[in-house]
């Protein structure tokens, strides 16, 4: 489980905020088998939907084809509701009630059962001190990695209950539910009642409106009474984009004004809604320096015919940065085209239709202050009276009195022939210096280990040529080895680095180093747990 801060953020947008503050609590410490769950339920959500034939949306496209098909609208009502604090109401008993309902349409083994719930185990903590809900560990959180398919499964769930009151005239997006009824006010009053009561029988609160025409729901806003349909922005909401001049890949700037102008089309009924909602879009973009003109461009979504054939493509995402003048995307292909030939081999597998390169984007001022900031505030757990060696005589320490540094990038110097020949290696440990130098002096003694490096290669071929040689050590610099929370292996690079930048250190290095796996992050693997 990473450790990470947790967050809480103010719903400022509800109504009578000020006089009834309410917060969500965002918990970003969430356990890796999360992200096996995470697959196990969206394949039994999948299979489950599809057999109750339910209205499950999962975006604003699907809400519009509902509503579109709606007959007769002029004599139909809304009945809008939300689901009081969906996440952390879910409780373990209501979980267990939506895995016994999927499990009579589709197969759900007793393992994949237990990786579900035990996913849902989380800690918070305030300091040293533990907070655990009153209902014990079993929480949703918001920001798990499978709390959305579980909020889905039992949207399902709750959907099946449903039915027999509105038929499939209902639908639910998470805790948003829409439904829709050609009944008589007082009829649909009644049945507002009987959904309350669907609900609170599963130990869930909602807030319902009945007998509405034209309501607000997700970004869009439906009218019954014209059957047109327009974008909606909450009040207080001001659109607010990337910069047409900032420090991002070109490609990006420009798809950014065209897909809003995409999204306000889809989303509009009619050119006229699409320019009754557009000027405050327009407003942000000119106020980020594009000069993009809005314009109502439908999409066509007939269904068109589609080439079913797919291809393994490897992607090279190198960072972009405006004052780098080399075009990086023309030099990788050519130099594909130069290294796999048409009669090449392995032309099938590496060519520019497998190859392809799309630029990522540099971290932003803010994300480069945070994460200083978050350096110099951090406690130092680090000692600094601890000893960084241990060894009986100091003058002999093969690294300087710090062979019990951790977390480093070194350099192995071999000397031989009276100092005619001299050759280079750099490697890397994140455990001491000091077990790692005895892992190299097993490999120069051991010949089942003389090919482990490439500086144990070395050392034997001068030992079969009978010559003198001597090893001297010294640090290239210092880095963090990979986390389960920043994702990235810091010490790899760095020794990455020194053999591609600076190759007269590491003269024994084989450029093969380059394309190797990080070790690093096999600790975090489930299966290594």
């Amino acid at each position: 489980m990473a450790k990470r801060d947790a967050f809480i953020t103010l719903k400022d947008h509800k109504p009578n905020f000020t006089n009834s503050p309410t917060c969500r609590l965002i918990s970003p410490t969430k356990s890796e088998i999360g992200r096996i769950s995470k697959q196990i339920l969206q394949k039994i959500v999948k299979n489950v939907a599809t057999a109750t034939k339910v209205n499950l949306w999962r975006n604003t496209q699907s809400v519009l084809e509902w509503f579109n098909g709606i007959k007769e609208k002029q004599t139909a009502q809304f009945i809008c509701f939300d689901i009081v604090d969906f996440y952390p109401s879910i409780t373990e008993k209501l979980l267990a009630e939506a895995i016994e309902f999927a499990a009579n349409y589709t197969n759900i083994p007793p393992e994949e059962i237990n990786i579900i719930t035990h996913a849902k185990q989380n800690l918070l903590y305030s300091g040293e001190t533990p907070w655990v809900k009153k209902s014990g560990l079993f929480d949703v959180t918001m920001g798990s990695y499978d709390g959305a398919e579980t909020c889905e499964l039992i949207v399902v769930y709750m959907l099946t209950h449903l039915k027999p009151i509105c038929g499939n005239d209902i639908g639910l997006y998470r805790d948003d539910g829409l439904a829709v009824s050609h009944d008589t006010p007082q009829m649909v009053e009644t049945a507002k009642k009987k959904i309350c009561a669907v609900f609170s029988e599963k130990g869930l609160k909602i807030t319902i409106e009945a007998n509405k025409k034209v309501i607000n729901y997700l970004d869009v806003t439906l009218n019954l009474n014209n059957g047109k349909h327009q974008p909606y922005m909450k009040p207080g909401n001001t659109p607010s984009y990337v910069h047409a001049k900032s420090n991002h890949p070109p490609e990006i700037l420009k798809r950014i004004p065209e897909s809003i102008n995409q999204r306000l089309s889809d989303i509009s009924s009619d050119e006229r809604e699409f320019n009754n909602a557009a000027p405050p879009y327009q407003a942000a973009l000119k106020k980020s320096g594009y000069e993009y003109k809005l314009h109502f461009a439908p999409k066509d979504r007939r269904n068109k015919r589609r080439r079913k054939r797919t291809r393994n493509i490897t992607w090279f995402n190198p960072p972009f940065d405006a004052k780098v003048k080399t075009n990086l995307g023309r030099e990788f292909l050519k130099i594909v085209r130069e290294c796999f030939p048409r009669r090449h081999t392995l032309h099938a597998i590496f060519n520019r239709n497998t190859l392809k390169l799309s630029y990522s984007c540099m971290p932003n001022v803010k994300s480069i202050i945070s994460a200083h900031n978050k350096n110099l505030i951090k406690p130092n757990t680090e000692d600094p009276s601890q000893n960084l060696c241990n060894c009986r005589k100091k003058a002999e320490c093969p690294l300087d009195n710090q062979c019990l540094a951790k977390g480093i990038v070194y350099q192995a110097t071999v000397t031989s022939g009276n100092n005619e020949s001299v050759q280079t290696y750099v490697g890397l440990t994140d455990t001491t210096f000091k077990a790692r130098l005895a892992n190299h002096k097993q490999s120069f003694i051991k010949e089942n280990q003389r090919n482990q490096t490439e500086l144990s290669k070395h050392i034997w071929h001068l030992k079969e040529e009978g010559a003198n040689y001597q090893v001297t050590w010294k640090i290239l610099g210092k880095a963090r080895a990979y986390t389960n929370v920043t994702k990235t292996c810091n010490l790899c690079n760095l020794e990455k680095f020194f053999i591609i930048c600076h190759s007269d250190l590491a003269s024994l290095n084989k450029r093969s180093e380059l394309i190797s796996t990080c070790r690093h992050a096999r600790k975090f693997l489930i299966k290594n747990g």
